[in-house]
């Protein structure tokens, strides 16, 4: 079965959000599922972002695409302005060449259903057209939350309120949606109550590597002069300072133009930077200032200049070090030789954090401790579940510097559940996947004969 997969964020393009599409397009042809891959060309992301060794997809797997998107006109900086930018500018810059590819390719393949991987959120409305025009099913990959990704408020309520009309469109124009996290389900359910529950498909991200082989338990081994101890961090946070000042600053201390900003809830990327564990790490220096001494910190990934600050301002330059971009396969060898992982989540205030973020499927595969400072929500009930991860309290450094005393003096003791850690391997998150596309096209059948 041929299905026809528009997706934007595709390698070479090297974020987060290219991994989950590619792993998949790699693998649904060994579940009898051919994918027709539009994506546009390296050319339209620019050169900072692309992976400059990009993992290869066999011929027989898929059919790759690419098209190009045109650059941006006077008009579409004009919708771009503040108070016009409702929902993101790409589609009205890529439609017209998915449209026509996606002629050809209707015309050339045998396609029997139509998936849209988004973010971009814009696209989604180009997946709903394709679908229509070909009078095909329509399988949408949600990726993040759409409505509710609130790194910063909306300028106003009548903007959240438009934008809500656009996913609810989306939505409801597809037949399945699959998701990454219960919790994304359940904000969605909450939003669109008249989104038939069945819609929904829990498909979560998963790692491509082998999977682990671990032991029952897990003794980490003291930190000494000989053999320090290093934790380490991949990627970026999708956090900035000025951004989080909208979101939580009263009205009145806001600029005139920004006074109508609204925020259906609120949500704390602060958490989601490494705010939390620099705070621990201060801690650790002023009480075991010997442990402090023993212990490595590295990040790799961009390092902007609000993160730079943050390392100064807890006086943290000599115990942090910042290792710039990397492509994929220098991110995993990095991975491996560290003793520990770092992973964070933002908080929601009053509720749930959705998002479980992309690299915890390639910490999981690395078969190492992850050092948790995470808030409620689904990424700290899956890294609990593990039994892999070291559970720091992101709002109390007092116990947070005590688990990394605990990790440093080799007092942790960690169980794994291998058989969870098994099943986000790629092959069985895929096989799911692939289960959701099958039911999408044999909806469409089944409307056709009645």
């Amino acid at each position: 079965m041929k299905v026809l997969f528009i997706v934007y964020q595709f390698p070479p393009l090297n974020i987060g959000g290219s991994h989950r599409p590619f792993k998949f397009v790699k693998h649904l042809h060994a579940h009898g599922i051919t994918p027709v891959v539009i994506t546009p060309e390296a050319s339209a992301h620019g050169t900072d972002a692309l992976d400059k060794d990009p993992s290869g997809i066999p011929d027989s797997a898929a059919v790759i695409i690419r098209t190009p998107v045109d650059p941006p006109s006077f008009l579409d900086r004009f919708r771009n302005s503040y108070y016009l930018n409702a929902v993101d500018p790409v589609a009205r810059r890529w439609r017209r060449h998915v449209l026509a590819a996606a002629r050809a390719a209707l015309q050339e393949h045998d396609i029997r259903a139509v998936v849209i991987s988004i973010p971009p959120f814009s696209t989604g409305a180009i997946g709903v057209e394709v679908a229509r025009m070909a009078k095909l099913p329509l399988l949408l990959d949600l990726r993040d939350a759409w409505t509710l990704w609130l790194i910063t408020p909306y300028v106003s309520y009548l903007h959240f309120r438009w934008r809500l009309w656009h996913e609810r469109r989306v939505l409801r124009a597809a037949s399945r949606i699959t998701v990454t996290s219960a919790q994304t389900i359940t904000d969605l359910q909450r939003s669109h109550p008249d989104i038939e529950p069945e819609r929904y498909r829990l498909v979560t991200n998963g790692y491509d590597q082998p999977a682990p082989e671990l032991p029952d338990e897990v003794d980490l081994a003291a930190a000494t002069r000989d053999r320090p101890f290093t934790i380490g961090y991949v990627g970026s946070f999708y956090y900035t300072p000025y951004q989080r000042d909208l979101m939580f600053k009263p009205w009145w201390r806001k600029k005139p133009h920004q006074y109508l900003q609204y925020a259906p809830r609120r949500e704390d990327w602060l958490y989601r930077s490494p705010w939390a564990f620099f705070r621990a790490l201060e801690r650790l220096r002023e009480t075991r200032p010997d442990l402090y001494g023993l212990l490595n910190v590295e990040f790799m990934g961009e390092a902007p200049a609000w993160l730079v600050e943050m390392r100064e301002r807890f006086g943290l330059a000599d115990k942090v070090t910042f290792l710039g971009r990397a492509d994929h396969k220098s991110a995993l060898r990095f991975q491996a030789r560290c003793d520990a992982l770092l992973i964070t989540s933002s908080k929601v205030v009053g509720g749930r954090d959705y998002s479980i973020a992309g690299k915890t499927f390639e910490y999981l595969a690395q078969g190492k401790p992850m050092v948790a400072f995470v808030s409620e929500g689904a990424q700290r009930d899956l890294l609990l579940r593990t039994g892999m991860a070291i559970d720091c309290p992101p709002d109390d450094p007092e116990g947070a510097a005590l688990r990394l005393t605990d990790l440093l003096e080799g007092r942790i003791r960690l169980r794994p559940d291998k058989p969870f850690i098994r099943s986000f391997h790629i092959e069985r998150i895929t096989e799911s996947f692939a289960a959701a596309i099958t039911e999408t096209a044999n909806a469409a059948a089944w409307s056709s004969r009645s």
